[in-house]
């Protein structure tokens, strides 16, 4: 059996850093009432529920479920469930809108998600 390629290690090296700081941030907007921002994490944190009209504490726990699906789309990725690609490459864009380091990390682990190596060892079977 080959071993997983270069790119889907990398991905999943991104997206469990991104998932770890979203759970957290969350975490803690959840329990201090205010996001971790500025900085190499960006300002979305409090400018997305300000612009849904949603209070914070509500976008904090979406915030903590993005960070957890990314774990789960991820576990079932490595597993190679037939839902985890398609899960890891959906959260990858929702995260997207966490400017800037969100942006650009979903965005480098949705490029090597779709990489010809990536997507045939998510198909092949176990």
């Amino acid at each position: 059996m080959r071993g997983a390629p270069l790119s889907l290690m990398v991905a999943t090296l991104g997206g469990a850093c991104v998932g770890l700081v979203l759970a957290l941030n969350g975490l803690l907007a959840r329990l201090s009432g205010s996001f971790l921002e500025s900085g190499w994490l960006g300002t979305a944190w409090t400018a997305i529920p300000a612009a849904l009209r949603i209070e914070p504490s509500v976008w904090a726990l979406t915030v903590v479920t993005l960070g957890v699906l990314w774990w789960g789309a991820l576990g079932a990725l490595w597993a190679r469930s037939s839902w985890g690609r398609p899960a890891a490459i959906g959260v990858a864009c929702l995260t997207m809108t966490f400017f800037p380091i969100g942006t650009v990390v979903s965005a480098v682990v949705l490029v090597l998600l779709l990489l010809p190596a990536s997507r045939a060892w998510g198909s092949a079977p176990s």
